[in-house]
């Protein structure tokens, strides 16, 4: 064969190669065509492909050419196979197969009519995965040509078990995703009947105690009635929390402008950040604006994330709230960052589900960023939050610039 047709041979094998590689989905079927490839590009007798079973230890995953008598040698195959140094990301080609430690039975395998062996790494993201075994039927020198080839099919090895690693990845993470959302949506109907049991006696509870409040005497007896009422009061304030919660009602949009929805929530908040000595620093963009949202839903979210954030400051610190367009202008911004006590990693994860909360008991229902996260997902936008303990939290909300009236 000349340099030029064996050049066009590995062009065409490389080609089909690839193509299996990114046409194929199960990886069994992909390594299996691609060591036939192998053996046929490079002339040899055939070849096994091992990989990293997160055992520590090499199995041979795909094979061609060898019989199986051979391959089922223990220690050639199984948990026990040499394992491949971490730091050796070089082919080895092996000509002396009773002088070589990588060979582990080399009579059979000369029986086998093996006469040379040639190892080449497979890298996934910089680490040895596994390696292929070239097995040739007499001893020869290769080509430049041929160690290329050699190569390019071991990336494209590498290609076809990344991907496949990442398909399970993806399935795993939408598995959990997809039990997370059935989860929450059991509760939210858990909750929209409890809540309806629930909410009739407590308003018999409430309308009574505030009838016998007023007739009570000064003295125990209405300082008991005063805590009934709160605690009454509170429980109510739960309850329509899980309401909104189940019915994720859909916003009733209209033309607003966001920096006055901020304005008029921090007005609303004026006296609790007064009273805790919190600085509001407003870094607004005036080039926003009007748009279609629903400002009541948008003000209860705002007023959920100030709250927060006074509360993770306790007092004396800042909250700084900005607005901004993003560079596309089709989407505006607004963070609120604060300077408290920080959100410790294993719970930022949790922040958004229902009935988490940091705050202590009785001071907090952890419904607030629930019902804030399901408000701006019905607006189509986006929640973030990131935080570091003792330097504080920065919560990001974006939401689509929406110029039609979304309602219908």
């Amino acid at each position: 064969m000349t340099e030029l047709a064996r050049y066009k041979t590995f062009y065409q094998l490389f080609r089909d190669i690839s193509r299996v590689v990114h046409a194929k989905k199960d990886l069994d079927d992909v390594l299996d065509q691609v060591v036939a490839k192998l053996v046929q590009g490079i002339d040899g007798k055939g070849a096994a492909l091992c990989m990293d079973k997160d055992s520590g230890y090499y199995k041979i995953r795909s094979s061609c050419g060898i019989s199986e008598k051979y391959l089922n040698l223990k220690p050639l195959s199984g948990t026990e196979l040499l394992r491949w140094p971490e730091s050796d990301d070089q082919i080895h080609i092996i000509r002396d197969l009773f002088r070589a430690p990588r060979v582990q039975y080399p009579q059979e395998a000369w029986d086998e009519g093996i006469r040379m062996i040639i190892d080449v790494p497979i890298l996934v993201k910089g680490h040895v995965f596994g390696f292929t075994r070239v097995y040739f039927g007499g001893k020869r020198e290769l080509s430049e040509d041929e160690i290329d080839f050699l190569w390019a099919v071991a990336e494209q090895s590498a290609c076809a078990i990344n991907h496949a690693e990442e398909i399970k990845t993806h399935i795993l993470k939408y598995n959990r995703l997809a039990t997370k959302i059935e989860k929450m949506s059991s509760l939210g109907r858990m909750a929209a009947g409890i809540a309806h049991e629930i909410n009739n006696p407590l308003t018999g509870i409430l309308l009574y105690s505030s009838n016998l409040f007023k007739k009570a005497s000064a003295g125990p007896p209405k300082e008991g009635l005063g805590i009934i009422m709160e605690e009454t009061q509170r429980c109510k304030k739960i309850i329509q929390g899980l309401l909104d919660f189940s019915r994720g009602k859909k916003p009733q949009k209209e033309r607003a402008n966001l920096n006055r929805i901020i304005e008029k929530s921090l007005a609303l908040m004026e006296n609790e950040l007064f009273i805790r000595r919190i600085t509001v620093v407003k870094d607004f963009d005036t080039d926003i604006k009007s748009f279609f949202l629903d400002d009541n839903q948008m003000e209860q979210v705002l007023i959920n994330l100030l709250f927060n954030a006074a509360h993770a400051i306790e007092e004396k610190g800042m909250i700084t709230i900005r607005s901004r367009m993003q560079s596309d202008k089709n989407r505006v911004v607004v963070e609120v960052e604060d300077n408290g006590c920080g959100i410790p990693q294993d719970n930022l994860k949790k922040v958004f589900e229902p009935f988490f909360t940091t705050k202590s008991s009785g001071t907090g229902t952890g419904l607030g960023l629930s019902v804030s996260y399901g408000i701006i997902r019905n607006h189509q936008g986006s929640v973030k939050i990131s935080s570091e303990p003792g330097i504080g939290t920065v919560i990001t909300l974006a939401l689509p610039i929406c110029e039609e009236d979304g309602n219908g």
